[in-house]
């Protein structure tokens, strides 16, 4: 039987076209999990099941484009900058993934705080052991979330418990892709990661490469977050001109590449993005807590590049993405480069859907696409359009989250 959900409704729209705000509408959802109409109100559809969850709001589930599985029980521990804060809090945490029960515990912690945050998709970096990738693999088909994620590559200068040498790593993950990868029509995807360019061999990085091109992968990790990361990284990789080269020349930087953090590029380096096509994962509170630097989003939007934002647990300190809008918000304004709360709004749902080639399936409310959003508490006398919006991107504590579904479907996490 069809469902609908009458409220009211905002989402932003494929075309920029802007945000469709409806006072009272109804979003009709066919049995297929797959959005029917998104209307005004005028009586409840044929044939048709109506829940009034007036005067709450519907809006697109949340896309997250970058977090740690491994350090969610680390979240918010202040040990340094990013160099130390790895060594003194993620590496010791992330060892501890060796136990398959300990995995599992933290897998369902992590799809029970996505759903609390009406996060419907998300991008992950799991831990480096194929036994825990696989647990959060299966937590992700039973939560019902939508996900990238992919094994954590690590092959010289980290702890030896982390430490996976490249042709195990490498045959690790090809048969990760073949047990989900695709999986349940598309909605889990196999995600090569490499977790930064000072942990891994350039063979490493060539081997990662040829995978990706092999099974037609996204590739995500991280670049340019901290000055010391920086060096660090021409150290290891004496051949690349740049941060950014070590990519490029080892056949990672492409049109399915997912770059984190990006503060420090130069102006080439940010030509380069644009020419191979990847995009940027904008994690501003991350950033601020390491004390990593700001990145400046006006060298993405000048030049088309595709932008999705992160929460980055565990230095992120919320699962929270509309938190992340507000922290990209406050960015923006400390360095110069405003950005209005739609721009934030599209950025944390349809905007992080294109970035990751699904906006065809999720990202807004419309007729075709996978019923995924989330239903946000919101005071009645909260009625005109722009401090609705204004109310759920910068007030997300008086502006909770009650439910969240992914193709129509209750996702709860645990």
């Amino acid at each position: 039987m069809k469902r609908a959900f009458r409220g009211r409704i905002m989402t932003a729209c494929s075309g920029g076209e802007g945000l469709r705000f409806l006072e009272d509408g109804v979003l009709v959802i066919g049995e297929d999990g797959r959005i029917e109409a998104v209307e005004p109100w005028a009586g409840a559809p044929n044939g048709t099941l109506v829940r009034d969850v007036r005067p709450f709001l519907l809006v697109p589930g949340f896309v997250d484009a970058h977090l740690h599985y491994p350090q969610t029980r680390v979240i918010g521990s202040a040990t340094g900058p990013l160099l130390p804060w790895l060594e003194r809090t993620v590496f010791p945490e992330e060892a501890r993934f060796l136990d398959e029960r300990h995995a599992s515990a933290v897998a369902a912690e992590l799809t029970h705080r996505l759903a609390a945050a009406g996060t419907t998709t998300a991008v992950l970096y799991s831990s480096s052991n194929p036994a825990a990738t696989r647990v959060l693999f299966e937590a992700l088909a039973r939560s019902g979330h939508r996900a990238f994620a992919g094994l954590t590559l690590m092959d010289q200068h980290c702890p030896e418990p982390l430490r996976v040498d490249a042709d195990r790593a490498l045959a690790a993950c090809a048969e990760l892709v073949q047990a989900y990868h695709g999986y349940d029509r598309g909605r889990l995807s196999f995600v090569i990661t490499p977790r930064f360019a000072p942990t891994c061999s350039r063979a490493l990085l060539e081997g990662a490469s040829r995978l990706a091109r092999d099974h037609s992968l996204f590739v995500q990790t991280h670049v340019s977050e901290n000055p010391d990361e920086c060096r660090a990284a021409l150290a290891v990789h004496p051949f690349a001109t740049d941060y950014l080269d070590i990519y490029d020349r080892t056949g990672l930087l492409g049109e399915r590449t997912l770059l984190a953090h990006a503060i420090h590029l130069s102006p080439d380096e940010w030509d380069r993005v644009r020419a191979r096509g990847a995009r940027i994962a904008h994690c501003p509170d991350s950033n601020f807590f390491l004390g990593s630097g700001r990145m400046r989003l006006d060298e993405a939007r000048t030049r088309s590049i595709p932008v999705a934002l992160g929460t980055d647990v565990a230095a992120g300190r919320t699962f929270d993405l509309r938190r992340i809008m507000s922290s990209t918000y406050d960015n923006a304004m400390c360095i110069g480069d405003p950005i209005t709360p739609e721009e934030l709004f599209r950025l944390g749902t349809l905007g992080g859907a294109e970035a990751l080639g699904i906006a065809p399936e999720t990202g807004s409310l419309e007729a075709g696409k996978d019923a995924d959003f989330c239903v946000i508490e919101l005071p009645a006398y909260v009625q005109e359009r722009n401090d609705v919006l204004s109310r759920i991107v910068f007030s997300s504590d008086t502006t909770p989250v009650r439910e969240t579904y992914v193709r129509g479907r209750r996702v709860v996490g645990g």
